[in-house]
């Protein structure tokens, strides 16, 4: 989502990858230094460093380049795609009889040693503590396991009237919802969902959406796994 706003707006950036699930770099000191919360995206320009995904894009926004503020829908839009539980996608279908996904325990066991190692993330490692143990309590419930499900297919349900009478999600011209909406439908797709907006017109929405050059220059993906994200 960042990355599409960056390159819709013409900014030039350099892009670093930060490997969030194979050597958990996000908890590196030098990472830390930047985002105290250790997750992704962080954007720094010169001494600034912005967190926040919404942060980031508003922030693009008010630099040199198109306009993509869109119309009065727009930031409510952003909230709402990001307010979606996007691992219970992900995690839903990897898990073992009991509702557990051996993926975050062995996550909660890293903090755990983390915690112990690192002294100086005891705040952030209490908070990953935290929201691990409430996720792992969540997928061992089918009843919220639905629940955010709904949610998701609430919000495409939304995009697909948006996009009824309007070539893009905030009225005529191109958005910084497009860029959310966009990476949203990548990563549904990820998780094998394009079946709920087939036949409808977010499908050829979402299609124009690949054709923009953002699609490919921002490094968009809707094939593979979550490592491909």
């Amino acid at each position: 989502m960042a990355r599409l706003a960056l390159v819709e707006k013409g900014l030039r950036f350099q892009r670093r990858q930060i490997d969030i699930m194979d050597t958990n770099e996000q908890f590196e000191p030098w990472y830390v230094a930047l985002n105290p919360r250790a997750v992704v995206p962080t954007l720094q320009i010169d001494d600034e460093v912005v967190t926040d995904t919404i942060r980031i894009v508003n922030r693009a926004q008010t630099m040199a380049g198109p306009d993509l503020s869109g119309d009065e829908t727009t930031q409510g839009w952003l909230k709402d795609i990001m307010a979606l539980h996007y691992g219970v996608l992900l995690y839903r279908n990897r898990l073992e009889p009991d509702g557990t996904a051996p993926q975050i325990i062995a996550r909660g066991l890293f903090l755990k040693k983390l915690a112990k190692d690192r002294a100086d993330l005891a705040e952030t490692t209490k908070a990953r503590l935290d929201g691990n143990r409430r996720f792992q309590a969540l997928l061992q419930s089918p009843d919220e396991i639905e629940k955010h499900l709904d949610a998701t297919r609430s919000l495409v349900d939304r995009l697909i009237a948006a996009v009824n009478d309007q070539p893009f999600v905030a009225g005529k011209n191109y958005s910084l919802a497009d860029c959310f909406a966009t990476a949203a439908l990548a990563r549904f797709t990820t998780h094998k969902l394009e079946d709920w907006w087939a036949g409808t017109p977010l499908e050829d929405y979402y299609a124009r959406m690949k054709a923009r050059t953002s699609f490919v220059v921002a490094d968009v993906v809707d094939t593979g796994t979550e490592r491909d994200l």
